[in-house]
């Protein structure tokens, strides 16, 4: 009936980010899962500012979304920008 909860992966996201990222594989509509991984995203890159650069994108809080998420994101339809040469639009 409750939420098997243990420590956050991240401590500066917090529990919520990775209850976020365990709920994508359950949003059906792919425009939708796409935008609710790039809100993650966001997340990650306030939690992390150290690692944006100057014009808003950070190759490393996307890599960290991928090492965080207990699936394969790419199974979802979910790519890494920087991996598949889109532009990284996660705010």
């Amino acid at each position: 009936m409750f939420l098997d909860q243990s420590k956050p992966k991240d401590y500066d996201c917090g529990y919520n980010l990775d209850l976020m990222i365990a709920a994508i594989p359950r949003i059906e509509d792919f425009d939708e899962r796409l935008n609710y991984a790039k809100r993650v995203v966001g997340l990650i890159k306030q939690s992390h500012p150290n690692w944006v650069d100057k014009s808003g994108q950070s190759k490393l809080a996307w890599e960290y979304f991928f090492e965080l998420a207990e699936f394969n994101p790419i199974e979802y339809g979910i790519k890494n920008p920087f991996e598949s040469g889109l532009v990284d639009d996660a705010e």
